[in-house]
């Protein structure tokens, strides 16, 4: 897990897509039509854009197919009552005035003592950086002395999906009174996949969706909330038309956060750059969900990560 690019077939599987393994295996179009959905949902993308050893990494590191997939001791199990913005703001608390918001990293300059950071507020000097971002987000930081050509081309080469969330909310989970759990699989876009995610058993009800952004995020707000609600229609019935709110989450209209959820890696990057990934440079250190060799994208492998990371600076202190 740790190096795939060393594994015995790496070069076999990373110079093929998912798509083009799936037609080499001879796949069941059922199977086909299931891993595009798996594929969508997981990296924004189609199969044919995503390597085969990336998705056999991917799936390995979520401890299978069924674990990735699963809401029941699943990838989708768990949600935090209030939001996931809590744990920020619980960390946040704990460390006071020493947290800097609206201070964006603009550069990093190497230099015998360590680093300078400078962001929109200022400067800061280091003896090492952790940073703590997306692969093909780091190319909106300058470097300087340059980072060497092959960070510089893993960058590139590592980009993120194109996915968005759409929710509905309802003043009861009526889905439930005709026997429907919420979860369904569909082909009919741009919704291919749906979760019941209402809050309480007995209060209202709410259906989330993810979405194929590549068409939907350009569209205006009421021709997204259309074509989302006649999604859930089609799985739950007409009652679906009529919510009480509707709103989206477009992760590639996002400054700081262009494209989600995770990184689609394309064919041949694994093998070319992976050693890269998490490899310092000189006292810059790597963490993000994408570096982790468990629960890669999800937030258990971007905590994973940051303790990873972590422990390596602690050794070097």
């Amino acid at each position: 897990m740790a190096a795939p690019w060393d594994a015995r077939r790496a070069r076999e599987l990373d110079d093929v897509s998912l798509g083009e393994w799936l037609r080499l295996v001879r796949a069941t179009s059922s199977s086909r039509n299931l891993m595009a959905i798996m594929t969508r949902v997981t990296w924004g993308c189609e199969p044919d854009d995503v390597s085969m050893l990336h998705a056999a990494r991917y799936v390995r590191a979520a401890g299978g197919l069924d674990r990735l997939l699963d809401v029941k001791n699943g990838a989708q199990q768990d949600r935090v009552p209030g939001g996931t913005q809590q744990i920020a703001q619980a960390a946040a608390a704990q460390l006071g005035a020493r947290v800097l918001l609206n201070a964006a990293v603009r550069r990093i300059d190497r230099h015998g003592a360590g680093v300078t950071v400078t962001s929109d507020q200022g400067q800061a000097e280091a003896g090492f950086v952790i940073v703590a971002i997306p692969p093909a987000h780091r190319v909106a930081i300058e470097f300087d002395p340059p980072l060497p050509p092959e960070y510089q081309q893993l960058a590139h080469h590592w980009p993120q999906g194109r996915l968005s969330k759409a929710y509905a909310a309802y003043s009861t989970p009526f889905w439930r009174a005709s026997g429907y759990s919420g979860q369904a699989l569909s082909d009919e876009a741009p919704v291919f996949i749906t979760f019941d995610v209402s809050p309480h058993a007995d209060g209202p009800g709410i259906l989330m969706g993810f979405v194929d952004a590549r068409g939907f995020d350009s569209l205006p707000i009421e021709e997204r909330r259309r074509d989302a609600l006649r999604c859930f229609a089609s799985l739950f019935g007409d009652e679906a038309l009529d919510p009480l709110d509707y709103v989206d989450y477009r992760w590639g209209t996002e400054e700081f956060a262009p494209g989600g959820p995770t990184a689609a890696v394309p064919p041949g990057s694994w093998t070319k750059y992976g050693h890269w990934l998490r490899e310092p440079v000189g006292p810059i250190h790597w963490a993000s969900t994408e570096t982790a060799d468990e629960w890669t994208g999800y937030f258990d492998g971007a905590v994973r990560s940051g303790q990873r990371a972590a422990a390596e600076v602690a050794a070097l202190l």
